[in-house]
């Protein structure tokens, strides 16, 4: 499916795979006592498989006679497992105080890596808005506790997490880069059923050699009793991944990422309303940042 008629309106699909990235979180955030942080991120790619296959009655074009498009599938979802794995162990390594921070230069590595693979670059005004979109998002995830913000960076040299932490955020980039050449060479529909299919495999490969017994953390009768906000969580990630995926084919990757870096506004509103998690000032600073930076790119 041609989506070229809507590339004006890009940054709505890059705020919808926000919302729904948040929104996954938040659902995760709610079966994290019941399930391994493992294999939720296996579920949630394997259960965004079935929901998204059946895209491919009507989305098939999938030129693997064509070197470039095979690269960009393989390598892409490599990344992308790489950097979901780097991410977990790095939560499980440091603070979240450190892993979200850091986390938010993911658009930097998406324009240096951008620009090194296709030789884009944003304009001046886009990279002003990935910028205040950046700096909002450093803000607003520096929460509750480490609201000096050089702390995160004079960590990196003596925390190991940082060093996961930055890895992640690379393997995100170059996976989103990577995806859009596939895009290009395909359609954004059916590279995302390719990419349904080949995460779950490169994942379950990875955890498995990490740990043998894996595949036990599988439990059918927990599964049962957790079947709807597993569901829903699947759901949200075929969702997000989805309109990722039409944002990539409309916009340069490093625009897409730093507009999904918005999902942190939507994790302070899902977590007031939910949680009851209190807003500090330093948040609100964060989200006005934030919205002049999506409001900069909308002018582009």
């Amino acid at each position: 499916m041609d989506f070229s008629q809507f590339a004006h309106v890009w940054i709505l699909f890059s705020l919808a795979s926000a919302f729904f990235h948040a929104s996954r979180l938040a659902v995760t955030k709610h079966l994290s006592l019941d399930f391994s942080t493992e294999f939720l991120t296996f579920y949630v790619n394997l259960s965004s498989l079935l929901i998204t296959l059946p895209l491919i009655i009507w989305h098939h074009r999938f030129p693997f006679h064509d070197p470039v498009y095979l690269f960009a599938v393989v390598s892409g979802g490599l990344f992308s497992a790489l950097g979901g794995w780097a991410l977990n162990a790095a939560l499980h390594k440091t603070d979240v105080s450190l892993v979200g921070p850091l986390m938010t230069l993911t658009p930097g590595f998406a324009i240096l890596i951008e620009w090194l693979v296709a030789g884009a670059l944003p304009a001046s005004i886009g990279l002003l808005g990935v910028l205040l979109l950046v700096v909002g998002g450093y803000v607003l995830s520096l929460g509750d506790h480490e609201v000096r913000w050089y702390l995160p960076f004079r960590r990196i040299m003596t925390d190991p997490g940082s060093v996961l932490t930055l890895l992640a955020g690379g393997c995100f980039a170059a996976a989103s880069v990577i995806g859009r050449i596939g895009i290009q060479l395909s359609d954004p529909l059916s590279f995302a059923v390719v990419v349904a299919i080949v995460n779950p495999l490169i994942l379950f490969v990875i955890f498995s050699v990490r740990d043998r017994s894996f595949y036990r953390q599988i439990k059918f009768a927990v599964m049962r009793r957790h079947a709807r906000p597993l569901l829903i969580l699947g759901a949200l990630f075929a969702a997000m991944r989805i309109a990722d995926q039409i944002a990539l084919s409309l916009t340069l990757a490093s625009y897409a990422m730093a507009v999904k870096r918005t999902a942190g506004l939507f994790s302070v509103a899902l977590g007031r309303w939910f949680f009851k998690e209190t807003h500090p000032l330093v948040k609100s600073a964060g989200a006005v940042i934030m919205l002049f930076g999506v409001l900069v790119l909308t002018l582009k």
